[in-house]
């Protein structure tokens, strides 16, 4: 069986309304692929309402909400199964978020990642064929909007229930895959902990772990035997404000399960305000010598850990380390408490801050700072 990952859809930032005809223009060549697979997914980072009547919640960073009509896009695709375990989720409350798992279900559309609860937002979604059983859970890291025993919101990553979920499908004869929401935005490789974490959930039986959220396309690697996609990238992201190359570029996953394992090819795009296009010809050539040198750092722990410390070196000094120390005074402060909360509780910020703690106690920082120009590199390459 094939199956067609894709990653992130936000229409947040697109002014016009969109018609069928133009969703499906935009939406063509992409499409096309989805159409080769069997089974199709994609993560859905915007909820459908109206902004002016929702309730947004209090959190660091924008609240995600897009007219109904947006959802042509997805139409347009028309994917198996949608996740909803991300940061934007739960982004106006419940309502919203129930609406928008209503609309996805009319259309037959299967979702995982997000309920009324989080036993609710645990279920996965499963496909089937020639006897063989895929199942796929949506997760995302602890930010905002994630759903408890008593409420509603996005899969939070939790060890102990991801593992339940891995061990409940090889009991069932089920190939598990884990379709994760996080890591550090921008960065284009992944954290020594994302790795470690990664690895661990192919040593406990995941067949394969596909990733997304950072805004950037990261390597991929296969581990013993299994696929590990750090990052595909933005898959249909386009923002009011000019960003850096690596924002509008990407790769779909795709992954062809057998008996024998799961093997792992790649689609790469760009993409604008006007929609996805493969990449073709010398920028192909170019993408694939980029992912290549991103995946050969992600196979070097030496390499690996010292473009890690640069990363730390650079963003957890001045965006992470000065919030701390400037808002932990008052926290009497809603908007001082949030900012602390997305540190603290969301583990890629987690471990950014306390990976920055570790460089300053070992006195390690200015040595650090050696490759900082290197990682800015990285997010500017020739495609």
């Amino acid at each position: 069986m094939k199956i067609l990952f894709a990653s992130d859809m936000s229409f947040n930032y697109i002014e016009q309304l969109p018609t069928v005809e133009k969703a499906k223009t935009a939406m063509s060549e992409a499409a096309a692929e989805f159409k080769k697979a069997d089974f199709t997914m994609l993560n859905l980072e915007n909820i459908f309402g109206d902004r002016e009547t929702g309730t947004p919640i209090v959190k660091s960073g924008p609240n995600l909400i897009s007219s109904d009509e947006f959802i042509h896009f997805v139409d347009a695709l028309s994917p198996t199964a949608v996740g909803l375990a991300n940061n934007h989720t739960g982004d106006f409350q419940g309502e919203p978020m129930f609406h928008t798992v209503r609309m996805l279900h009319d259309r037959g559309y299967q979702t995982t990642g997000a309920g009324k609860d989080v036993d609710e937002a645990y279920i996965p979604v499963k496909f089937t064929k020639d006897g063989i059983t895929v199942s796929v859970q949506a997760v995302c890291e602890n930010e905002f909007g994630t759903a408890t025993d008593t409420a509603c919101g996005s899969a939070g990553y939790s060890l102990g229930r991801v593992t339940k979920f891995i061990q409940n499908a090889l009991k069932k004869g089920e190939k598990p895959i884990v379709y994760f929401h996080g890591g550090n935005e921008e960065c284009a490789f992944p954290s020594m902990g994302k790795t470690e974490l990664y690895r661990h959930f192919i040593d406990i039986g995941a067949s394969a772990v596909i990733a997304m959220h950072t805004h950037c396309p990261q390597g991929y690697e296969i581990y013993n035997g299994a696929p590990i996609v750090y990052s595909m990238g933005n898959f249909f992201f386009p923002h009011a404000k000019p960003k850096a190359i690596t924002w509008y570029i990407g790769y779909m996953s795709v992954l062809d399960v057998s008996n024998d394992g799961v093997k792992l090819s790649t689609v790469p795009y760009r993409f604008d305000k006007d929609g996805i296009k493969l990449l073709t010809g010398e920028a192909l050539e170019n993408f694939e010598s980029y992912i290549c040198n991103l995946n050969s750092i992600i196979a070097d722990d030496r390499r690996h850990k010292e473009m890690w410390d640069a990363w730390c070196a650079r963003w957890g000094m001045g965006n992470y380390i000065k919030h701390v120390v400037n808002d932990v005074a008052e926290l009497d402060d809603l908007k001082r408490v949030v900012k602390l909360k997305n540190i603290f509780s969301c583990e890629a910020h987690n471990e950014l801050i306390t990976d920055t703690l570790r460089l300053l106690y070992d006195g390690k920082l200015e040595q650090a700072k050696e490759f900082i120009d290197y990682t800015k590199q990285l997010q500017n390459p020739e495609i």
